[in-house]
């Protein structure tokens, strides 16, 4: 039973991570970084536009600053993209999930970033665990 247990806090752990990754932006909302966490770069490299340092990036990063100055919101900003570009400039979360990511396309994780990742997934992995055997060992007894 106890493997089982800990088989389930890793999935959870895992699957927590995962869409902590894949849908909550990074930075405070209404800020250029947060909005651009939903646009794929411009010039077709596989970058999302957050990462983005080239010049077309950068020049949709400064229009993004212009329109949050002007008063716009984020879903304004994102439809100006939309209309103005296509669906090509949305990032979806499958997109996101199949490798548009900065760190995975433009040089990889470093070894001690999977380390890192791993520890944190076994550690938290490992509480939650606790937790679980301490909430059915409460209701056994």
């Amino acid at each position: 039973m106890k493997p089982f247990v800990y088989l389930i806090s890793l999935f959870w752990v895992g699957l927590f991570y995962l869409v902590q990754m894949v849908f909550w932006p990074p930075d405070m909302p209404g800020t250029v970084m947060s909005i651009s966490h939903s646009l794929a770069c411009p010039c077709e490299c596989p970058m999302v536009l957050e990462d983005c340092h080239m010049s077309c990036g950068l020049e949709w990063k400064d229009s993004i600053g212009e329109k949050l100055k002007a008063g716009m919101g984020k879903s304004e900003i994102e439809g100006y993209f939309f209309k103005k570009y296509g669906k090509e400039a949305m990032l979806t979360p499958f997109e996101r999930i199949s490798g548009k990511w900065y760190q995975i396309t433009r040089g990889g994780y470093q070894v001690k970033d999977f380390v890192l990742f791993t520890a944190l997934i076994l550690v938290w992995s490992g509480v939650v665990y606790y937790l679980l055997m301490g909430i059915l060992s409460f209701f056994r007894n």
